[in-house]
Formats: structure tokens, C-alpha cells, sequence
């Protein structure tokens, strides 16, 4: 049985991209944690080229369905003078007068809020470049069981007092991964928990940077009803697996949200 994971969106805006080393500290750069009262889960910011100046708030559209309140809470990082970092939670309006700010796609459970004000630290991005599609993903050899990285919150579980996410390395495990007209997600062989709802899957890119090929949107259990004469309870098993959503449907809702809004006519 396929269950969503527990995630939310929030946001923040223009800022300067952090240098990284290697494509695992660019992307570690461009994750957070995200929550509110009600869901929490995982996000990650992307850049479009210029001359478009905001930041896209990614994460599961399911976990942004789930919050209750107007606001929602980032885990911002701020690195300090002596090398290490200061965790900064960021309040941000996800709601407006009872209207969603967010874009959803049309099918899949992906959303992006289009952030135009700058958050209160430095933050890391993903460059749009950064996000497969079919082509890219077949160039790079990509098959079942080639191996590829994740960044999560699994179980609200933060690696520091800072607020890093968690690095988890899974496998594909599902055939065939195209055409992704046809199947827009993949099996991960990774143990997915509430939380892990739109964390980033990557690979290394041929260049050294980070190559986005999906994000963690479900896991996958077997339930089972156990029923006695004085008991009645339910037996989850995890499955040691998760369900990734192909990049090319996130980048489609980035582009989606980056669309201006259409012009309210003006009363006569």
C-alpha cells in the first residue's frame, strides 16, 4: 500500500547561491527542513535564469494541502566566522485571505511557491539547468539498479542542531523508467518515513554538480489487521521503498509558477 509522506511548503526569496564543492554540497545547500503546527516534511529551492530574479520553493503539493495555518516555518541555516552554523527558523505566508499562494501541477504532487523577497541569511539554490529530463537521464546511464542519493527530514529527524538534512543513498528499482510521458514516477529502494515528502533525488551531473532526477513524494507498507477475541490493531510493515516523482514534472510546475499573473480588469 502506497501512503504519502508528511511535508509542507514556506518560503523566502532572492539571495546570492552558495559555491559549493561538489554536487553533494550544492544541494545540501538548496534543502530545509519545513513545517507548521500540523505537517512537517522537506523542500528545496531552485534558480531560473536571468533576468528572473525570484526563488522557487519546491516540495510535495500533498504536504502543502496538509497545513493549517497562513504561515509556514523554514529551517534556514546561517553559517558563522568560526565555521559553524546558527539554525534561523523563517516564518512565511503560504495562504492569503484563504487563498493558496502556491502552483500545483496539473497531475502530479508537486508544488512551487514563487518567493520575490529575500530570506534573512544566505541561502544555497538549485540552478533549473540542474533538473533531468528523459534524455538526460538515458545520457547518463541512468537504469534499475543504478544507485542515487537523497536529502530528508525522516520522522521531522534533523542530523544536527542546526537543521541539516539527512543523506540517505537508495537504488532504482523499478522497470522501465520510460517513457516518462507514460509513468511519471519511479521506485526508490530506500526506507521512506512522514517527513521525507519533497526531498531532492540526485545524482553526481558529468560536470561535478548536482543532477536532480526526481523528488520523494510516498513510501510504500503492507498494512495488516490483526483480530483476536478481546483486540483489534493494524500492523504496518515498511516495504523499503519509496515513490520519486521524475524531475521534468517539477520543472514543469517551476514553470509553471514563474508565469505572470493574469491582469484583473479594472472595474468600469
Amino acid at each position: 500500500m502506497k501512503h504519502t509522506l508528511h511535508a509542507i511548503i514556506l518560503g523566502f526569496s532572492i539571495c546570492a547561491t552558495a559555491s559549493a564543492a561538489d554536487f553533494t554540497t550544492e544541494m545540501l545547500d538548496a534543502t530545509f527542513k519545513i513545517y507548521d503546527s500540523a505537517v512537517t516534511g522537506t523542500c528545496f529551492l531552485v534558480r531560473r535564469e536571468p533576468p528572473d530574479a525570484a526563488l522557487y520553493l519546491v516540495t510535495a503539493a500533498h504536504m502543502l494541502k496538509g497545513t493549517k495555518a497562513d504561515k509556514a516555518t523554514v529551517v534556514l541555516r546561517e553559517k558563522l566566522a568560526d565555521g559553524t552554523y546558527k539554525r534561523r527558523e523563517h516564518p512565511v505566508v503560504i495562504r492569503r485571505d484563504g487563498k493558496q499562494l502556491w502552483v500545483r501541477h496539473a497531475k502530479d504532487d508537486v508544488a512551487v511557491l514563487r518567493l520575490t523577497e529575500a530570506p534573512p541569511v544566505p541561502v544555497g539554490t538549485l540552478p533549473i539547468s540542474a533538473l533531468a529530463n528523459e534524455a538526460r537521464m538515458k545520457a547518463a546511464g541512468l537504469r534499475i539498479c543504478s544507485p542515487f542519493f537523497v536529502f530528508t527530514y525522516p520522522k521531522t529527524f534533523e542530523a544536527n542542531s542546526a537543521g541539516f538534512p539527512v543523506a540517505r543513498q537508495g537504488i532504482i528499482s523499478s522497470f522501465p523508467l520510460g517513457p516518462t510521458a507514460k509513468k511519471h514516477t519511479f521506485l526508490g529502494d530506500f526506507t521512506a518515513f512522514g517527513g521525507d515528502s519533497g526531498g531532492p533525488a540526485f545524482v553526481p551531473a558529468a560536470d561535478g554538480n548536482p543532477m536532480l532526477i526526481g523528488m520523494v513524494i510516498a513510501q510504500f507498507r503492507h498494512d495488516e489487521q490483526v483480530k483476536t477475541e478481546y483486540e483489534e490493531r493494524s500492523i504496518h510493515y515498511p516495504l523499503g521503498l519509496g515513490e520519486v516523482l521524475h524531475a521534468q514534472f517539477v520543472r514543469e510546475t517551476i514553470e509553471e509558477a514563474a508565469k505572470p499573473e493574469p491582469a484583473t480588469a479594472s472595474p468600469k
